[in-house]
């Protein structure tokens, strides 16, 4: 365990000297669109006329979902969804958007690679061609058509599906390619990096990171999978190898294009975060890699929702609660629950909230109305 929410590291101080600013932000109201809505021009006409009508300020577009990619790509497969070869998603909607008070955002799945139990059609996916990248739960290669087989049997035998190994060094530098690539390529408002995180508290045990791991830590050789998970140091080490990757995605960032709003969808326990999933995400904040937090308070207990907002209060300085934004579950709970939600995040002086997802809304249009009625009273 980490000593200390409230530890601030030299190289935190480093960053700040670097001078980049948080970006501070007021009345965010953001949606975040599933790549579903983006795989034609007609899709992506009605959400952007959805989400000018209803006055959001920022929507979150889904253009990298399960290593695949929804914008034109010569390091990503295109997405099998997108109905024209010839059709660059990302680049219509930023062409459609240009003259429209609202900001778009890349939502970027980073870690999550594949959840079906099918393979992926294109022969170029990375969970094909590069298995050896693959996390795992115990020191041995994932042996993927193994696994898509017994997932054919039990489709939760692997969780949510194949991750990306956030401790392979080989992983962190495609996706940084990836980052850069986008960068060149597209004027964006905003980056939202998701599934940026480990699997869960037990996987990290990716072959290749465990060597790296152990090079460094030569009085732990031969310890069995099961007693490294519990060693202090080895869960510091699957820390700062997300938290190493988002500080120099945020320095490319910025580097490229200075005005994007970085972004990151977090558990909404800091708690949990922090020691399940090995998301420090209050680091990212306070050493400036990230300007808004976006807590995927999703809950329909109003009670757990509360108790997430009071970790966050407890644990992060003041300052910061200015770059959170809360994230609302519309597809659990009723439109009154949701409002209910809204008025506690306003009640906190956060910057905002974003609602998940536009796919509720288009499903019953009559949520959102009277959600919105609610709002105005």
């Amino acid at each position: 365990m980490r000593k200390g929410f409230r530890r601030v590291t030299f190289v935190t101080l480093l960053f700040f000297l670097s001078n980049f600013l948080i970006a501070e932000s007021d009345n965010v109201k953001a949606l975040w669109i599933v790549r579903d809505d983006m795989v034609s021009k007609k899709l992506i006409d009605a959400a952007i006329s959805f989400s000018v009508d209803k006055q959001f300020t920022d929507i979150f577009v889904q253009i990298r979902g399960r290593g695949d990619a929804y914008y034109n790509s010569n390091l990503v497969p295109r997405a099998n969804l997108i109905s024209k070869n010839d059709f660059d998603p990302l680049a219509y909607l930023i062409n459609k958007t240009k003259e429209l008070d609202l900001k778009i955002h890349a939502w970027f799945n980073v870690y999550y690679l594949w959840s079906s139990p099918q393979k992926p059609k294109h022969k170029d996916h990375l969970l094909l061609t590069h298995p050896e990248w693959i996390d795992t739960y115990t020191p041995d290669r994932m042996d993927v058509n193994g696994m898509l087989k017994k997932m054919k049997v039990n489709r939760t035998i692997n969780g949510e599906g194949f991750y990306l190994a956030p401790t392979h060094p080989e992983v962190e530098a495609h996706l940084q390619n990836v980052i850069t690539e986008l960068l060149q390529n597209y004027r964006l408002d905003g980056i939202h990096f998701d599934y940026i995180r480990f699997h869960d508290s037990k996987s990290g045990m990716n072959p290749i990171g465990l060597k790296l791991f152990l090079n460094y830590n030569n009085s732990l050789p031969g310890l069995p999978s099961l007693e490294l998970n519990e060693i202090p140091s080895f869960s510091d080490f699957k820390r700062s190898s997300i938290t190493n990757f988002i500080k120099k995605a945020s320095l490319r960032i910025r580097a490229y294009q200075p005005n994007c709003i970085i972004s990151a969808a977090v558990k909404p326990n800091l708690i949990d975060a922090i020691n399940v999933f090995h998301q420090e995400w209050d680091e990212w904040l306070i050493g400036g890699y990230i300007d808004w937090a976006i807590l995927m308070n999703y809950t329909s207990s109003t009670k757990n929702f509360k108790k997430n907002i009071k970790i966050t209060r407890d644990n992060l300085p003041k300052k910061y609660l200015n770059n959170i934004l809360m994230g609302i579950g519309v597809y659990n709970q009723n439109y009154k629950s949701a409002s209910e939600k809204i008025n506690i995040t306003t009640k906190n002086e956060f910057a905002g909230y974003s609602l998940f997802s536009y796919t509720v809304f288009k499903q019953n249009m009559n949520y959102i109305k009277k959600l919105q009625q609610l709002q105005e009273n």
